[in-house]
């Protein structure tokens, strides 16, 4: 299976695994850096944590609101920051907003007013008033958001991390290296304030992760070495390596970010699937083994059990995940589900049902699975169906993807199938004939051609009956010749040899030619001195 088909099944909602460390603060920053499916989930689960501050959580709840068209929440969210805490000016721009989304700019403006009366000179909440008036229409509100960020600019002489990073969304869809220099003078200011802005950080690096890949990541590893606890920078850099294609190090910045608490379990999966394709089974099962303890009815994780167990070889194990998989009715299900499935039904001794199996996973895609069509004849020779095999095997060759290895098995199903068939038949002859036609295949380009001649000349005995043909000889030397270019196939391939000397000794004999037969029947006692038929034809010669 394809890594990115793998995670696209594996990659399940946005479920927390757990909440301490960075607590509330992990959901902020995953909002400022737009990823909020995360910032939701973490920032509700931490609302009503001991150190949340609820003033601050209610303001990004209620801009994810915002975010969602829910209005209404977001009006509840924000009077509930307010009453957290009146002193928190945001929740005020948050109200704003909602007004100058309805076409109240007055009341707009009463808010925001209120807003900068907890802070006259905070020049992030003017950054975030700004981002109000841009969020409902940066066009025709372009005037009151240049004035907003002159404002701040002027209040914190030049130095307001926020206002740059608001810069950046803004210039990021028409000019790209104009947004990069804005997020990295966040950075600069912020870092000079003894802050770290990772929005910045992770906005940055987004700019550049298709054009400069190596760049994108070398700054999250810079993210990472300064807020070492920090999910966002975890999973970030995690998520570039993956990208990248960087697997063995996206597993490795996986497993450390797997340490962080406020993970995901949709993380927890990849995971699974990123040591999987390290090879790494067991440690790969014992993650699904940890979600499912959670989730018993994960598809996901009951996918990479039958794939971990499979590749453990324990196939019972497997075929166990893979009735759990398989029970999840409108699932989505891929070819490697149904061949890895057919691969452990084969394991346990069940052909029947691994055809069904293989014969599933070459429908979903004929053109990409050709493959199938030879694992489907392997099965249909186990089941000694010699016609069947044949076929399949030979839609597999047909295909157009058949390596020499694979005309040699052809050949062999042929061989099967003609031995299946009446002696002296036409029917037996064209399976002989179609089985040498692959031989001789395989023969112009094979550089070790022992082992195809020595087939071939069966397949010749399957059609010639007990003849012995001067074609059977010619192959016999040709085979011989082959072997011989290696000493040590005299013993490997003792009974190649000695058939062959047999043959050749029973030919010229027959022939006539009492010198060469005596030649070939003493080749075949020095293979066998013993052999008392052999000895007599000896005498006799």
């Amino acid at each position: 299976m394809k890594l990115r088909t793998l995670f696209s099944l594996c990659m399940g909602g946005f479920a927390l695994t757990a909440l301490a460390q960075g607590g509330y603060q992990d959901g902020v920053d995953y909002y400022n850096a737009d990823r909020f499916d995360k910032a939701k989930t973490i920032l509700e689960k931490t609302l009503n944590d001991a150190g949340t501050d609820k003033a601050v959580s209610y303001f990004y709840l209620g801009s994810l609101d915002m975010r969602d068209g829910n209005t209404a929440a977001a009006a509840t969210d924000f009077n509930n920051g307010i009453q957290a805490n009146p002193q928190y000016g945001y929740n005020y721009v948050g109200l704003g907003e909602i007004a100058l989304k309805s076409g109240n700019k007055s009341e707009a403006e009463k808010q925001f007013k209120a807003a900068l009366a907890t802070n006259k000179k905070d020049a992030a909440l003017m950054a975030a008033i700004a981002r109000a008036y841009a969020n409902v229409d940066p066009v025709a509100y372009a005037k009151e958001i240049d004035k907003y960020i002159a404002q701040g600019m002027k209040v914190s002489k030049n130095k307001e991390a926020q206002i740059y990073v608001l810069q950046g969304d803004l210039a990021k869809n028409q000019d790209k290296g104009v947004a990069a220099g804005y997020y990295e003078q966040a950075m600069i200011y912020d870092e000079e304030a003894g802050n770290v802005n990772p929005e910045a950080y992770v906005k940055y690096s987004n700019l550049y992760n298709k054009v400069n890949s190596d760049f994108a990541i070398g700054k999250l590893v810079e993210l990472n070495e300064k807020l070492p606890t920090s999910a966002l920078a975890q999973s970030e850099l995690a998520e570039k390596y993956y990208d990248n294609n960087q697997f063995t190090r996206a597993a490795e910045q996986y497993g450390k970010y797997m340490q962080n608490p406020n993970h995901f379990q949709g993380d927890e999966q990849r995971y699974s699937g990123l040591l999987y394709f390290g090879k790494k089974y067991q440690e790969s099962l014992d993650m699904a083994n940890q979600v499912l303890a959670k989730d018993p009815n994960n598809e996901y994780m009951q996918r990479m059990v039958m794939l971990n167990k499979a590749a453990l070889e324990d196939y019972a194990g497997a075929e166990e995940a893979a009735q759990k998989l398989f029970s999840h009715s409108g699932a989505k299900f891929t070819a490697t589900d149904y061949t890895t499935h057919g691969e452990v039904l084969a394991k346990l001794g069940r052909p029947e049902e691994a055809i069904v199996a293989y014969e599933a996973a070459y429908n979903l895609n004929p053109e990409r699975n050709k493959q199938v069509l030879a694992d489907i004849s392997e099965m249909y020779n186990k089941l000694e169906n010699d016609a069947k095999s044949v076929e399949y095997m030979q839609k597999f060759v047909d295909s157009g993807d058949a390596s020499l290895n694979d005309y040699f098995i052809l050949s062999n199903r042929y061989k099967n199938l003609g031995l299946s068939l009446p002696e002296d038949s036409p029917e037996r002859a064209e399976a002989a004939n179609n089985g040498i036609k692959y031989i001789d295949l395989a023969l112009a380009e094979a550089a070790n051609k022992g082992p195809l001649y020595r087939n071939k000349a069966t397949l010749l005995m399957v059609r010639d009956g007990a003849d012995t043909t001067p074609e059977l000889i010619e192959t016999y030397q040709a085979m011989l010749e082959s072997f011989d270019e290696d000493p040590a196939n005299k013993e490997k391939y003792a009974d190649a040899y000695k058939t062959a000397y047999m043959r050749m000794g029973s030919f010229y004999m027959n022939s006539g030619d009492n010198d060469k037969a005596r030649e070939y029947f003493g080749k075949v006692l020095e293979i066998d001195p013993e052999n008392e038929p052999v000895k007599e034809v000896m005498k006799k010669l």
